[in-house]
């Protein structure tokens, strides 16, 4: 019996043991994506986005230009005493309103294109050290790839739990706060813009009339 015994123990040896795979492999990546994968998608997805706002913002920016100057100084012509004098205030104060904000909205557009790299060693340092911000950046970018027929305030929507990671800590992710801002404010800076070309189209129409009769 005793003999049986030692070789049942014998049958197993050590070399046999199964191990866990994380520790016969050195162990997993720390996400699905691997951060180096991640963190270029997102700023792939950033700068994608951040093309076709530039393009949008450049149309948006031509029809304001040439809407609130042509209002204004039909305006001008138009009007006289106390009314033209208060249309050259308000009305300069709107146009430059209009306009700047699509201006100022394409600069920081521009500013963000030309930190990428910058901007790939911060989503990198976001995600690093910090689970939820990982999970947050893989579904930004899950649910804005692939939507190139979705329009930008639609898109921009996708960045909002993005941005409220980051605000927090904008000392260190300086150049992803600026991209992040640019954003999710950059459709209501074109909205701002087109509401008051609108407006200046619609005058330009009643001061045209003042003229003619």
């Amino acid at each position: 019996m005793a003999r049986d015994e030692t070789n049942d123990d014998d049958s197993i040896q050590p070399d046999e043991v199964l191990r866990p795979d994380s520790v016969s492999s050195g162990g997993g990546s720390d996400d699905e994506f691997g951060l180096d994968d991640l963190a270029e998608r997102a700023v792939d997805v950033v700068l994608g986005l951040l093309r076709r706002a530039s393009a949008l913002a450049g149309g948006v920016l031509i029809f304001a230009i040439v809407a609130c100057v042509l209002g204004y100084v039909l305006g001008i012509a138009a009007l006289g005493g106390g009314l033209r004098t208060f249309w050259i205030i308000a009305g300069g104060i709107a146009a430059v309103w209009a306009i700047g904000s699509v201006v100022a909205a394409m600069f920081r557009l521009r500013a963000v294109r030309k930190g990428s790299d910058t901007l790939v060693e911060e989503v990198k340092s976001l995600i690093g050290g910090d689970h939820d911000s990982e999970q947050t950046v893989i579904e930004t970018v899950e649910s804005t790839e692939g939507s190139d027929d979705d329009g930008i305030v639609h898109l921009s929507r996708q960045f909002f739990s993005l941005r409220d990671v980051v605000k927090d800590h904008r000392s260190n992710f300086t150049q992803l706060s600026m991209a992040l801002a640019s954003i999710t404010t950059l459709p209501g800076a074109m909205a701002l813009a087109t509401v008051i070309g609108f407006g200046f189209a619609g005058l330009s129409v009643i001061f045209a009339l003042i003229l003619i009769f």
